[in-house]
């Protein structure tokens, strides 16, 4: 006698077979033609390199705005882009850096072969702190680690930290964060924040400045401003969303994925921008240039 609670069949590779959905039964949909499926294949690869490097949520959320043939907003549609930047990617369509994945990462120590290494490293990555005159500490928190690891180039290039909270950020963390500023207690610390629109963004975002507020105790000014989500780029962008979970004052629940990858790396750029001085980052390129050939030349690498 079959059992009427055997677990649905796995889904097959590279069928159209959608199971394991709450609420839905074993069947089978109607599998994509061969030229929808072209279709949807071209599509992603043209979203990806418009807006890469960013995560697969990102591109699905594009692929929605732009109503991609066969990608609705619901779990089914992730999927399918999911399972099809995977096969670009191992086909050579697309690059594997244009998709990123911080959920996971390595922890090694630090070695080298010798001190001509340890040298030549130096020379090669040697950078002058910008912020060490500023008025101005800077950070980028956002809520998860796929906006990491699509705003870290921005970041980099302004050498800020940028925190993860992955959902509500534990007190270790932050504690270890307002550790950090007690350091260097003297500039203001502006902290650019990146997350969803929706009753648990709010909630975390409002947790993570309770928290950084009862570990600093008023030692560094702080200030924290959502950058990314807001209610106003929802409607200037007609962002997609869902129904939210329970009432929080707006229609829609909006993950923070659903703004263009090119408009969050473009904001949060300006954003930090205005905090720089630039003649004085100006001063500081020349003499970093000089320095790095004074390294370059202990290293043997010029002449």
């Amino acid at each position: 006698m079959t059992s009427t609670n055997k677990e649905p069949a796995p889904e097959r590779a590279g069928s159209e077979w959608l199971v394991g959905h709450p609420d839905d039964t074993p069947s089978k949909r109607p599998r994509a033609t061969k030229a929808e499926m072209e279709q949807r294949h071209a599509a992603l690869v043209s979203l990806t390199y418009e807006h890469g490097p960013c995560s697969v949520r990102h591109i699905y959320y594009r692929a929605v705005v732009e109503s991609v043939t066969g990608i609705a907003k619901d779990d089914r549609g992730y999927n399918k882009v999911q399972r099809a930047l995977l096969h670009l990617r191992r086909h050579g369509d697309i690059e594997y850096g244009l998709i990123t994945d911080n959920t996971r990462y390595v922890t090694r120590a630090i070695t080298w072969h010798g001190t001509d290494e340890v040298l030549n490293h130096v020379a090669r990555t040697y950078r002058r702190d910008l912020w060490a005159t500023s008025d101005h500490r800077v950070e980028v928190w956002v809520e998860s680690d796929s906006i990491k690891g699509t705003i870290y180039q921005v970041a980099d290039k302004w050498a800020v930290p940028v925190y993860t909270c992955r959902g509500q950020a534990s007190e270790s963390f932050v504690y270890q964060a307002v550790e950090d500023w007690h350091h260097e207690p003297d500039p203001l610390r502006i902290i650019l924040y990146i997350g969803d629109h929706d009753p648990a963004g709010i909630e975390i975002e409002k947790s993570l400045v309770e928290k950084l507020a009862r570990f600093n105790d008023h030692v560094v000014y702080f200030d924290l401003t959502r950058i990314a989500v807001t209610w106003d780029q929802v409607e200037e962008h007609d962002l997609p969303g869902s129904p939210p979970k329970k009432e929080y004052g707006y229609p829609l629940a909006v993950e923070a994925e659903a703004l263009p990858p090119n408009d969050l790396r473009q904001l949060l750029d300006a954003e930090i921008a205005q905090y720089v001085d630039h003649h004085q980052l100006h001063v500081l390129k020349t003499v970093e240039e000089s320095e790095r050939q004074i390294l370059m030349r202990m290293a043997g690498e010029v002449a």
